[in-house]
């Protein structure tokens, strides 16, 4: 208990802002895929919108990771907050009076995923401008702590909205969230030091020095392939596939599978009590090996059962138990992933290169989700959901394995 109090209010201020900030994020993306998949019953449209940020994604990242190296890591995240607060209340003002066009759906979308590229180069490294080196680790591993009760119950907040207020609501709901995060952040004081070298043309080359550092070194270019094609088929598997089998194939209304998602989602209440013990005394690379082994096996389990119950094999009650049993143990597994890749990126990488390095992973990682997802959703239409889904393992078992090459190389510090 000292050693967490030791963080300090900073650190806390920034963690009680970003459970805001993502408790915002997750709501309206909530609300936004019930609203679009209501409306169109398209699983490739629906995919289409959760695939449209990787276009935001791929121009932006070079400037976003520079910028989080340049600038004032709490500031960034402030103003990006501040800025969707103001996009949020005019969507807010306007949907007040006129029906709101899945058309100006993938605009929001597109636009607050501009604002998320800024924010999350800021907050993947401000970590280490916060806490001693000595409380590192421990402190990354805290800061996924909230992510449980967040996604427990941004789903039951979602679904209440959605069928109780309406979509104007959750835009004023969602603004003020962020707005509220925006002023805890904005006068932290940090040990970062901004860049007094601000010319803009250096930006395409500063974030080519953080690409040049992947290069360079074993573990990371084993990382930046592996991690965005386990995401890509993890994510698309359960934001596309389960989705789409649940509301559409299945019928669910929005209560039932706002229950699904708040089960599914307590499991990550306890898991990172359990994790942040155990990845001090692990290697990071052997719980990332172990967990990416299972979830691989789990989500081809998931697309049986899915095919059991699509048959006719079993009772649709029984499916969703099952899978929603299986899903818990993904999550179980995804979280000590997670976790343990985060260590070993902000506890390996210099400081002064940490925005370009993890903007870089989070870009390659995100247009792969994207694409992931876009894919997946076409895939649904055509050849059939829980074929999909054992498409998802494999892919999931070919980022495990080309992780797990070489997995004796130890990961490289000599930019330390």
């Amino acid at each position: 208990m000292k050693t967490i109090i030791g963080f300090g209010s900073k650190y806390w201020r920034f963690w009680v802002a970003s459970t805001l900030s993502m408790a915002a994020s997750n709501i309206l993306q909530y609300i936004l895929s019930l609203y679009v998949l209501d409306i169109t019953g398209s699983a490739a449209i629906f995919a289409g919108m959760l695939s449209v940020i990787m276009f935001p994604r791929l121009m932006l990242t070079p400037f976003a990771g520079a910028s989080a190296d340049r600038y004032k890591r709490n500031r960034i995240m402030s103003f990006v907050l501040i800025g969707e607060t103001i996009v949020l209340m005019g969507y807010y003002t306007v949907s007040e009076f006129f029906e709101v066009k899945v058309i100006s759906i993938f605009i929001l979308v597109v636009v607050l995923e501009i604002g998320e590229v800024f924010y999350g180069s800021a907050e993947n490294a401000i970590i280490p401008d916060l806490v001693d080196k000595e409380y590192l680790q421990k402190a990354i591993a805290i800061s996924k702590s909230d992510d449980g009760i967040v996604f427990v119950v941004s789903p039951m907040i979602g679904a209440l909205i959605y069928t109780k207020l309406d979509l104007s609501m959750a835009f004023l709901i969602v603004g003020m969230l962020d707005l509220l995060g925006a002023l805890l952040l904005i006068n932290i004081k940090t040990t970062f030091a901004e860049n007094e070298n601000k010319n803009e043309d250096k930006f395409i080359k500063e974030f080519l020095e953080g690409l040049q550092i992947i290069k360079e070194d074993s573990f990371l270019k084993r990382y930046i392939i592996a991690l965005p094609l386990i995401d890509a088929c993890f994510g698309a598997t359960f934001s596309v596939c389960v989705c789409y089998l649940l509301r559409v194939c299945y019928q669910l209304d929005a209560y039932q599978y706002g229950l699904y998602n708040s089960v599914t989602a307590s499991t990550t209440i306890w898991v990172p009590l359990l994790v942040i013990p155990f990845v001090n005394k692990v290697k990071p690379e052997k719980i990332f090996k172990n967990s990416t082994r299972l979830i691989a096996i789990e989500i081809a389990f998931i697309g049986l059962f899915a095919f059991l119950g699509m048959r006719g094999y079993i009772s649709i009650i029984v499916s969703v138990v099952i899978i929603t049993f299986i899903d818990c143990l993904t999550i179980m597994e995804a979280i000590p992933m997670q976790i343990s890749g985060s260590i070993l990126i902000q506890t390996n990488i210099d400081k002064k290169y940490l925005g370009r390095v993890t903007a870089t992973i989070s870009m390659i990682t995100s247009i792969a989700i994207g694409a992931g997802e876009f894919i997946f959703g076409v895939l649904n239409d055509s050849i059939g959901i829980y074929q999909t889904i054992i498409i998802g393992a494999v892919g999931v078992a070919i980022g495990h394995a080309i992780f797990q090459e070489k997995a004796s190389v130890r990961f490289d510090a000599k930019f330390l």
